[in-house]
């Protein structure tokens, strides 16, 4: 089979518990995903799935001179239509506000793993074929997915059979996550600390190779990060009485992805010049925030904060996976650290863990020329000019990279010879 995929067609698909960011095309790679779809899906409520049934029927006999040939497909489709269908994106947001509140979701990914393989494939579906219309019969848009390191060479085979008998891509690139962002950074050799929705993951990276035995997962991300400062607002009695109100979690969020509310300080009890409380508007309403703003990620620093006993703090576990590598590679992962994730991007997190780090870094006054006297970060290259403040995008740039890298060459990737000749397990013989 000859292959001759454009860039403009290639797809890239970076999943996480809280959003999924897609985007097709990496002519030019300096883009910000054109799709960010919340990693939430729901069912059409049966009551709905029978309104519309009914109103298709209606639809039907409405006109004398329809055929009974007509009748008779739309009744099938009403009976098709019968069957449960996930729905997901904007359509869900209006099918919620309209239940207001009664409609079940899920999200099928969960402190990073998969819940649900059908769900997911679902929100799939909806990028291919609706956000880039993409038309299964004659697809000729090769995907890169990026997935974390937890994920396992079962999910993998799952994953193609989906993309390549379901979606008929042409060829597809599963991609670790760490190892993408760490090419985004423009490295081979680096930590890369991701702080997602779910979880925080610290990879050690060395020549492009992942040092499995040394990943240490923290249970602890955004997700926490919002029920704690939820629970903070909650007990700050002028907030309550300033709101008028018991808000939901939403305001949490909210405040804590605003680049100018919430703050991390190198001591979060020490609030330096910073005011007690600082004004802010949500919705319509107008109230103060108090200390609480400058609290918001602690529980990674202390988990004892969110009640997870025996968990490493973000510190204890970058320590112990530099160290559980080769000595002398323990500089380039010293001097190379990735941050990135979702609640990466708040002001100040950087300087802490730098902060924070510095005791582990303690060197004599005879210690040698090589040894590392402070933590570095690596940071997206400027010529990158809509990326380059946003390192939770890096897992998105490299896997843009790759794909221009590795489609040209058909041994780049996985293509439909290979899936015709082995089958899923064709993942077992590429390495990424």
């Amino acid at each position: 089979m000859h292959f001759s995929l454009k860039e403009e067609s290639y797809v890239v698909i970076e999943n996480g518990s809280w959003k999924i960011k897609a985007g097709i095309g990496v002519a030019d790679t300096n883009q910000l995903p054109s799709v960010l779809l919340q990693t939430e899906i729901g069912k059409v409520p049966e009551t709905e799935v029978e309104k519309h049934d009914s109103e298709m029927l209606q639809e039907g006999t409405e006109n004398p001179e329809q055929s009974t040939s007509d009748s008779s497909e739309k009744a099938t489709s009403a009976k098709n239509s019968r069957e449960p269908r996930y729905i997901c994106g904007l359509q869900l947001k209006e099918l919620k506000e309209q239940s207001k509140g009664n409609i079940v979701t899920s999200f099928p990914i969960k402190r990073g793993n998969i819940e649900n393989l059908d769900e997911l494939e679902a929100l799939w579906r909806h990028i291919l074929l609706k956000e880039f219309n993409i038309k299964r019969s004659r697809n000729e848009c090769p995907v890169i997915v990026t997935v974390p390191s937890t994920w396992t060479k079962v999910q993998y085979e799952q994953i193609a059979r989906i993309f390549f008998e379901t979606f008929n891509s042409p060829g597809l690139y599963i991609a670790n996550q760490a190892l993408m962002a760490l090419y985004g950074c423009g490295s081979l050799n680096g930590l890369v600390v991701d702080i997602g929705y779910g979880k925080t993951e610290i990879t050690p990276i060395l020549e492009c190779s992942i040092q499995h035995h040394a990943i240490q997962t923290i249970p602890i991300g955004g997700q926490d990060f919002d029920e704690h400062f939820y629970s903070s607002l909650l007990s700050d009695t002028q907030f309550i009485e300033e709101y008028g109100d018991t808000p939901d979690i939403d305001i949490a969020r909210a405040l804590k992805e605003s680049a100018d509310i919430c703050e991390v300080l190198l001591d979060a009890s020490n609030l330096e010049d910073k005011p007690a409380r600082m004004e802010v508007e949500y919705h319509g309403r107008k109230f103060t925030v108090g200390p609480e703003r400058f609290r918001v990620i602690e529980p990674i620093f202390d988990p004892m904060l969110v009640n997870k006993e025996g968990v490493l703090s973000l510190i204890e576990a970058i320590y112990l996976t530099i160290t559980t590598c080769e000595p002398d590679k323990r500089n380039l992962l010293w001097e190379n650290i990735v941050l990135t994730g979702g609640s990466s991007i708040m002001r100040g997190l950087k300087e802490r863990i730098k902060a924070d780090l510095a005791p582990y870094l303690a060197f004599s006054d005879n210690s040698g020329e090589y040894q590392v006297k402070e933590a570095k970060f690596l940071k997206i290259p400027e010529y990158f000019t809509n990326l380059k403040d946003r390192n939770d995008l890096a897992g998105f740039l490299g896997a843009s990279i790759t794909a221009k890298l590795s489609f040209p060459d058909p041994k780049g990737f996985i293509n439909k010879v290979d899936y015709n000749d082995h089958g899923p397990s064709v993942v077992h013989t590429k390495s990424y």
